[in-house]
């Protein structure tokens, strides 16, 4: 009874706690598209197709500004809490004009699902052109130093049914 007891006790009180952080993502500066890569996934009807420097990816079943991207010319700038998209040009005073997340239009985003080993998922709400919101959400694959991979949830061209398209943005970090 006595060798019971003991073991009971030394079990509990030997055992220690291991906490891990999760993995922290620095998303921070502005990125450009340096490589585009469309997957298909279900019912795989159509060849996967990759763009690199020089080409446009271009198509009807993504929204905008995600339905035409021209790689090395299509910018995304993160800071703490907004994002935006659709880099016009650069005003006078040496601020940039991007189309989406500017005031009164604030595109706030939510990084959410993190593990030790899962930088985690990466989701926003933004106006269209067109009107109407729209939610994107992607797997943040990897968060390097000076680039970013995101792995978006897809999209079903043909419905729920059909083929489903994945894009995969290949982010270089071009400034602050």
């Amino acid at each position: 009874m006595r060798y019971a007891l003991l073991t009971i006790l030394f079990t509990l009180y030997s055992c220690q706690l291991y906490v891990t952080e999760t993995k922290s993502v620095s998303l921070s500066g502005k990125y450009v598209v340096s490589k585009l890569e469309i997957t298909n996934v279900d019912q795989n009807q159509t060849k996967d197709q990759l763009y690199l420097l020089g080409t446009t990816f271009r198509s009807n079943d993504w929204p905008d500004p995600f339905n035409n991207i021209p790689i090395n010319n299509f910018y995304i700038h993160f800071d703490y809490s907004t994002i935006r998209m659709g880099f016009k040009g650069v005003k006078t005073s040496g601020e940039d004009i991007w189309i989406y997340g500017t005031d009164p239009n604030y595109i706030y985003y939510e990084v959410f699902g993190g593990t030790p080993f899962y930088s985690g998922n990466l989701q926003f709400d933004y106006l269209k052109k067109t009107g109407g919101q729209q939610r994107m959400t992607f797997m943040i694959e990897d968060d390097g130093f000076e680039t970013l991979q995101l792995k978006s949830s897809g999209v079903w061209p043909s419905g729920k049914m059909g083929q489903k398209q994945v894009m995969t943005l290949y982010l270089t970090r071009v400034g602050p």
